[in-house]
C-alpha cells in the first residue's frame, strides 16, 4: 500500500474519530443540560415538599386549636344552661326558708326537674325506657323478685334512671326484674 493511501486512510479515520468526538461532545452537552433541568426540577420538588410539610404542620396546629376552642365553647354553652337551673334551685332553697307552703315548694322543685330534663333532652340526652322487658344493653338488674303478677323478665321497679346520648347508653337504668317461681327454684 502506498504512502498516500495510508495517509488518506489515516485522515479518513481521523475524520471519523473527530466526527465521533463531536457527537460525543454534543451528547455530553445534552446530558449536562438534562442534568441541570433534572436538578432544577428536584430543587422545585424539594421546595414544594417542604412547603407542603410546613402547611401540614400549620394545619395540625390550627385543627388542634379549633378543636380546643370548640370544646371550650361547648363547655361554656353547657355551663350557661346549668347556671339557669342552679339559679332556680337557689330561688327554691331561699323560698323554702321563707314559706311553710309545702305544695309551692314541691311545685317549684317539679318545675326545676322539668327544666333539667328538657335541658338534657335539648343536648341529645334521653332517659332509657324502663317499661316492658329487661334489656341487658340498657338495663342493669340490681334485684329480682319472684312474681306471678308480672311476666318473667319484666321490669317491676326502677331504682335509678338510665340515660343515653345519641343512641349510646351513658348509664344503664338500675331495675328490679320479675322472675317466675320456677326460675327461682332453678337458681337455689
Amino acid at each position: 500500500m502506498s504512502e498516500e493511501k495510508r495517509e488518506q486512510e489515516v485522515q479518513l479515520k481521523e475524520g471519523e474519530n473527530e466526527e465521533k468526538i463531536r457527537k460525543l461532545e454534543e451528547e455530553i452537552e445534552n446530558l449536562r443540560k438534562k442534568l441541570e433541568k433534572t436538578e432544577e426540577a428536584a430543587k422545585k420538588l424539594s421546595m414544594l415538599y417542604q412547603n407542603l410539610q410546613n402547611e401540614f404542620e400549620d394545619y395540625k396546629v390550627r385543627v388542634k386549636k379549633e378543636k380546643e376552642e370548640a370544646r371550650e365553647e361547648g363547655i361554656i354553652k353547657l355551663a350557661k344552661g346549668f347556671m339557669e337551673i342552679v339559679d332556680n334551685f337557689e330561688k327554691a332553697v331561699e323560698s323554702a326558708t321563707k314559706t311553710t307552703d309545702i305544695n309551692a315548694l314541691i311545685k317549684g322543685v317539679q318545675m326545676i326537674h322539668h327544666q333539667l330534663v328538657k335541658f338534657l333532652k335539648d343536648h341529645g340526652i334521653e332517659k332509657v325506657e324502663t317499661t316492658g322487658e329487661f334489656n341487658p344493653l340498657e338495663h342493669e338488674a340490681v334485684e329480682t323478685i319472684v312474681s306471678k303478677e308480672y311476666r318473667p323478665n319484666e321490669i317491676v321497679k326502677v331504682i335509678q334512671t338510665g340515660y343515653r346520648y345519641r343512641g349510646k347508653v351513658l348509664r344503664p337504668a338500675k331495675v328490679v326484674v320479675a322472675i317466675s317461681p320456677e326460675e327461682r327454684e332453678e337458681i337455689t
